[in-house]
């Protein structure tokens, strides 16, 4: 028989879930505490020894390769031209009032602002 003939019912299936990520966690941290039982242990040797190649044949390698140096700019030759000045034009002020011209109108009487909302309607 290949299949079940009655699936397990859910509670089983989420406890067996519950109980096998609980066990995969515990088995993880205590691995991960146990401390002074590494495998591995860091080499005290220069890395340049490591790789074979002699100390004092070793250099550093660098970070980064700085861009090549910018080629300076031509700078442009200011031409300098004779200005020519404008005539500056003459404003004439109007003509003062005299006593026999009309008054020019008053202001309206500035209204006071609403107090109220009902003062708007």
């Amino acid at each position: 028989m290949t299949t079940l003939d009655r699936p397990l019912p859910l509670t089983v299936v989420v406890a067996a879930l519950i109980l096998a990520s609980g066990l995969g966690f515990a088995m993880g941290l205590t691995n991960a505490l146990k401390a002074g039982k590494s495998n591995v242990t860091a080499s005290t040797a220069p890395l340049a020894e490591v790789s074979g190649v002699p100390v004092k044949d070793a250099a550093p390698a660098p970070l980064y390769e700085p861009p090549p140096p910018e080629k300076p700019k031509v700078k442009a030759v200011e031409v300098k031209t004779a200005e020519i000045e404008a005539p500056v034009a003459v404003i004439e002020a109007p003509p003062a009032p005299s006593e026999s011209a009309p008054p020019a109108t008053a202001p309206a009487p500035v209204q006071p602002p609403p107090q109220s909302i009902e003062d708007l309607y």
